[in-house]
């Protein structure tokens, strides 16, 4: 660890600086400087003069200098050495195992939580939906995940009941690899009734969060999660949705970050395959044929000549 992670484990806990602006401000400081040596008063000399240099990023330098006097720096040492020590990896921006995909969204975390193998974070497809789907849609849920093993893709979602966790368990029980995206700290597995699902997914995945301990759930955390759902994934396929709810939030962040999107369209009309979700962009398939032909035709890799910043590997 060094001194610059639990200052940015901090920051990061206030999801009003998750920017890419924030992330912007760190890259041109590392342009003169490794993460592994700034300080704590390297930094804040830094801000001092970005926040009087009359830019852009003035008024945002103001902003995180007012927070770095209310992190709690001995906590979040504390927490980030803790959760090392029963292997969990703190993972900040600039480390290499952060998901080149973060970069490319509106709202990147500076870090993220992961217990369990950091390495699959770069090629997953995200499958979600209402925790009420039906019967019918929840079993084909499990045939997509299994499709997508076999794809030697790994399943992305979010461990809530209905569409998630039949995503979760299609993929485990086709000896995949399955990402649990969590709305708290990682080591406490949301809800209660997927603790055992979880628990296999630390051992044949990684669940994941944006947050420590310090910051509690809420409403609004299962809704903020959605974002890193979508942004670790190639793709976004919806299995079930109703009408308004979690799922047309994750509707949204797949179209503000334009991800290929699929939407499951049953034989049964249940009313879970929205009119909404077509004037997103989502592509209808009724089999698994049909998804697999989309998804090899939609899949597109991270744009070499794309300007925006992947990786500070050169730092």
């Amino acid at each position: 660890m060094n001194d610059l992670d639990p200052i940015v484990a901090g920051l990061n806990d206030n999801q009003n600086l998750n920017s890419k602006e924030v992330l912007e401000l760190f890259v041109d400081l590392f342009t003169e400087r490794g993460p592994e040596v700034v300080s704590q008063e390297i930094f804040t000399d830094y801000l001092k003069i970005k926040k009087l240099e009359g830019d852009e990023y003035s008024e945002l330098s103001s902003e995180i200098l007012s927070q770095l006097s209310t992190i709690d720096i001995g906590f979040y040492s504390d927490y980030i050495r803790n959760i090392e020590k029963n292997g969990i990896r703190f993972v900040p921006f600039y480390a290499p195992e952060y998901p080149d995909r973060l970069w490319k969204i509106a709202d990147p975390p500076l870090c993220l939580y992961v217990d369990g193998d950091v390495n699959l974070l770069g090629d997953g497809v995200a499958i979600v939906g209402t925790r009420s789907a039906t019967e019918h849609r929840l079993e084909f849920v499990r045939e997509i995940a299994r499709a997508l093993v076999e794809m030697d893709k790994t399943v992305v979602s979010g461990l809530a009941n209905g569409v998630d966790a039949a995503a979760h368990r299609g993929a485990l029980e086709a000896d995949g690899d399955t990402i649990a995206v969590l709305p708290g700290e990682v080591q406490k597995i949301v809800p209660a009734s997927n603790r055992e699902l979880g628990e296999q997914i630390q051992k044949k995945g990684a669940l994941v969060s944006e947050t420590s301990s310090k910051v509690g759930i809420h409403r609004g955390r299962f809704v903020e999660r959605n974002r890193i759902t979508s942004g670790i994934s190639t793709a976004v396929i919806i299995g079930a949705s109703g009408k308004t709810g979690g799922t047309i939030h994750q509707a949204n962040f797949a179209m503000e970050q334009e991800k290929p999107r699929f939407l499951y369209e049953s034989e049964i009309d249940d009313g879970q395959s929205p009119d909404k979700l077509y004037k997103k962009g989502f592509r209808g398939f009724h089999t698994l044929d049909e998804l697999r032909k989309l998804l090899n035709s939609d899949f597109t890799p991270l744009n070499p000549d794309s300007t925006t910043p992947t990786k500070l590997d050169d730092y």
